[in-house]
């Protein structure tokens, strides 16, 4: 038994205990609890069993998928469906249950695309796996929902998807003019608990970690939405959504391996990111087993403005660049590149010192790095109403192209984030549901 599904039944033994003191208090008594509990309570026993007695694909072993469909080829044509964001229950067994039309959200401007429109290669799937199929989790069902999509006006589209318990995260698309593909940015929480005071997502705190089925589900409605709405494919996804990777790290691992998988979604590692802002030196390492490219999410080298920034900062600056570069030590040359983040803020992190502290932090990660890149974000304004956030200001284009031109000048590679998506709150530092800011403790899932 998994470390996941020994949660999911310490989940259901809690709520079941929780349901047999609610039956002890009577009718007469449970005037004493919350309505809005007791209801929370019963959807989320019922939730929890179904989900422990059903399993997407998605989350299951290219080779054991492979064995329970029959064959190798059976699998590989699933997993082409789900490549194309169909579900394959829906593809496999249209003929048959009289849906000729691709169901959809309400919220897509788009209709769905017909079976003879999704051109297929591969073996039919047969009526017996289309049956074990049916009886597995579908991604849309029972995994998430897509219940509101934005777009920008560059193009930048934000989706906010919703999960069986009715929390919600976010997933944003970004495609790029110059190369014809997109890149995603996908979420490995709901909320997060580093609390870094410039990051929307971090005001919210940690409302629980997200299933590897529920990461990969965003790569999957994703690539519905680009195909329905004729967006550049996605050839490149960064997990820099909502969220601490490293502190859900089993899930983002196992979800990444996925990812790069060649029989599944089929990315390189080149072009999956873990992004993380290392609680810990040990969480590199963890990291670094998805075989994907790591980036350290720094912002600042000095201690006491990292701290600042990062006020769950436990490690000086040094025991994580220790541990970060224990994690490259050990990779091939192609995943031995690394990025560094900078989110730069006006007179926080953006001066001459703070970049020439930069420039020397840098220099044990070239030597050890296949390539090193510093990527500076100019600060996204999140709206903050208090808080250090709501002081942090933008700085000006001279000064962010002025801090770019001494890294570069001192020998690091160094390139300035574009900011996509402003309008529509889906820039770097803005994936924060309405919802989930106004999330009660009741309704938290530990």
């Amino acid at each position: 038994m998994d470390a996941r599904m020994k949660i999911t039944r310490v989940f259901i033994i809690l709520l079941l205990k929780i349901q047999v003191v609610i039956a002890w208090l009577g009718s007469d008594r449970t005037d004493i609890i919350h309505p809005r509990v007791r209801n929370t309570f019963s959807v989320r026993l019922k939730m929890a069993i179904s989900a422990q007695n059903k399993m997407s694909p998605m989350g299951v072993p290219f080779d054991q998928l492979s064995e329970n469909l029959g064959g190798k080829g059976r699998a590989l044509s699933c997993w082409e469906c789900y490549r194309k964001g169909v579900d394959p229950a829906w593809f496999f067994g249209s003929s048959q249950n009289g849906t000729p039309q691709e169901p959809i959200a309400e919220v897509l401007p788009h209709s769905g695309w017909s079976r003879e429109q999704l051109i297929h290669k591969g073996p039919e799937l047969g009526e017996k796996s289309v049956k074990l199929i049916n009886g597995m989790a579908s991604p849309e069902k029972d995994v998430a929902q897509l219940s509101r999509i934005t777009e920008s006006k560059d193009g930048t589209t934000k989706l906010l998807l919703r999960m069986k318990d009715g929390l919600e995260v976010e997933t944003v698309i970004i495609p790029w003019q110059d190369r014809g593909r997109s890149t995603l940015c996908i979420s490995s929480q709901v909320g997060c608990r580093q609390g870094c005071t410039f990051c929307a997502t971090g005001r919210m705190g940690i409302i629980r970690s997200l299933s590897a089925e529920e990461i990969l589900v965003q790569m999957y409605y994703a690539n519905k939405i680009c195909r329905i709405n004729q967006i550049f494919a996605i050839d490149n996804i960064v997990f820099m959504g909502m969220g601490e990777p490293a502190d859900n790290a089993d899930e983002v691992v196992k979800a990444a391996k996925t990812l790069v998988n060649p029989n599944m979604f089929g990315l390189t590692g080149r072009r999956v990111t873990i992004s993380t802002v290392g609680p810990t030196p040990d969480s590199f390492l963890k990291l670094a087993a998805a075989n994907v490219t790591l980036a350290w999410s720094v912002h600042a080298t000095r201690q006491k403005v990292r701290n600042a920034l990062v006020p769950t900062t436990k490690y000086s600056m040094e025991e994580l660049r220790k541990g970060l570069l224990k994690a490259l030590s050990g990779r091939s040359r192609a995943l031995k590149s690394t990025m560094l983040e900078i989110a730069l803020i006006d007179s926080i992190n953006d001066s001459y010192e703070d970049a020439m502290h930069l420039v020397d932090f840098c220099k044990p990660i070239q030597q050890q790095a296949s390539k090193l890149v510093v990527n500076l974000i100019p600060w996204n304004d999140i709206s903050a109403p208090s808080g250090a956030a709501s002081l942090f200001r933008q700085p000006s284009t001279d000064t962010i192209f002025r801090f770019q031109e001494i890294l570069k000048d001192n020998g690091i590679r160094c390139y300035i984030r574009t900011t996509r998506g402003d309008e529509e709150n889906a820039a770097c530092g803005q994936l924060a549901t309405k919802s989930m800011r106004n999330h009660k403790v009741m309704n938290q899932v530990v």
